[in-house]
């Protein structure tokens, strides 16, 4: 799943509504009959925290390894030489910090925002900014990550910065 996803470059959202109705994509998951139980998101999630975790833990990346291995394997099953690369897989494994990132940058803002709103709301800040903050505190970061594309967090990436930015120039306590 994590392959495709980032090979088609979808949201979770994306990926996890193509599981659910489209045919090409169930099939390439091993679901051959429409009463077949797709994976669930909380196993997905669950599966890629635990590859993160266990690189950090262990300093080799299983993704990447296995990567290497059905690469080595098509190498030999189709006798090319493997010089090029159509899809970047290397970025998948970095994706997935990448994504990790925006949520703990996105709910330490959220709280951030929750413990000094009543200082924050004081403040002369531009009406688009006052639309983020609420957003961040209307939304955990987890659900942003779900519905958005790269693209889409990257934007929000460089929100977030300048927000950040804004408060650390307004002087906010602390």
């Amino acid at each position: 799943m994590m392959i495709l996803k980032e090979g088609q470059g979808w949201s979770d959202e994306q990926l996890f509504e193509n599981r659910e109705y489209n045919l090409l994509i169930r099939s390439s998951l091993g679901l051959m009959s429409l009463e077949d139980a797709e994976p669930v998101p909380s196993t997905y999630y669950l599966f890629r925290r635990n590859l993160v975790e266990y690189a950090r833990a262990h300093g080799e990346d299983l993704f990447k390894k296995c990567q290497e291995q059905i690469t080595r394997d098509q190498i030999l099953e189709f006798n090319v030489e493997g010089k090029q690369v159509r899809m970047d897989s290397k970025l998948i494994g970095s994706n997935i910090a990448w994504y990790s990132r925006y949520e703990l940058i996105h709910e330490t803002l959220r709280l951030f925002i929750a413990e000094r709103e009543e200082h924050i709301f004081k403040k002369s800040l531009p009406k688009e900014m006052f639309s983020l903050i609420e957003s961040i505190r209307d939304e955990k970061g987890n659900k942003v990550v779900y519905r958005s594309t790269k693209a889409e967090i990257d934007a929000r990436f460089v929100e977030l910065g300048e927000l950040m930015h804004r408060f650390l120039a307004s002087g906010f306590p602390l």
